[in-house]
């Protein structure tokens, strides 16, 4: 955002300046004049989402998450669960992007079912792949004695030897069938074309009035209409 630009250009330029601080306080003295007044409305130092993202960068945190991830769907067997807790957007989101890439094909899939009505269609790869439960979220007794459970969520993965929705999207989208399904319908002036089309309101044909109630206008040249 705008706020982490004129950081970034804060540091460069101290830097050619030859006048970046070396030591914590002096650092974060910068970040706080570069950020200005907290907006967020929590009560944190202006510059402590700085140094979070500079150890998150320096610690390859998120490459460490991914990679303990994979690591620990491999190791499972079948049935066997990867429980993660999150207390951030980007850590949650980054369990999504993993979850999606494993994700077991649904009984109910409509893109399934379409692939399985194709006459070319050929069986799909067993898996492994990756099933979730509901997120689980702390109970009041839980923050109550832990206050800062309340961002806390826990994701619950089973692996499943049934096909990834992967294989499924990309056999379906090297199909020239699917291409039809995607192409634009057009209608023309039959009676298809009455639901797509929206009901064109007469010019004047109603006037607001001081009640802010929808009232006829007369007919200029029909008083009786």
């Amino acid at each position: 955002g705008y706020a982490a630009r004129r950081i970034a250009d804060a540091i460069c330029l101290a830097r050619s300046r030859k006048k970046l601080p070396k030591r914590t306080k002096p650092f974060a003295e910068l970040v706080a004049r570069a950020k200005g007044k907290e907006t967020s409305g929590q009560a944190m130092h202006p510059a402590k989402l700085t140094f979070q993202a500079l150890r998150i960068h320096l610690n390859d945190e998120f490459g460490e998450m991914r990679k303990g991830m994979m690591a620990a769907y491999k190791l499972i067997g079948e049935g066997g669960r990867i429980g993660l807790i999150t207390w951030k957007f980007s850590e949650r989101h980054i369990v999504d992007e993993f979850f999606r890439s494993l994700e077991a094909v649904r009984a109910e899939e409509p893109m399934l079912e379409w692939y399985q009505e194709q006459p070319d269609a050929s069986p799909l790869p067993d898996g492994p792949s990756l099933e979730n439960d509901e997120v689980i979220r702390p109970s009041e007794r839980e923050m109550k004695m832990n206050s800062r459970s309340r961002v806390a969520l826990l994701h619950i993965m089973r692996k499943r030897n049934l096909p990834q929705l992967a294989h499924v999207e990309e056999r379906v989208y090297a199909m020239p069938a699917w291409a039809e399904v995607l192409a634009p319908v057009t209608f023309g002036e039959g009676e298809d074309g009455i639901h797509t089309k929206k009901a064109k309101r007469k010019k004047g044909a109603y006037a607001i009035g001081d009640d802010q109630q929808q009232t006829p206008k007369k007919n200029m040249k029909n008083p009786a209409a």
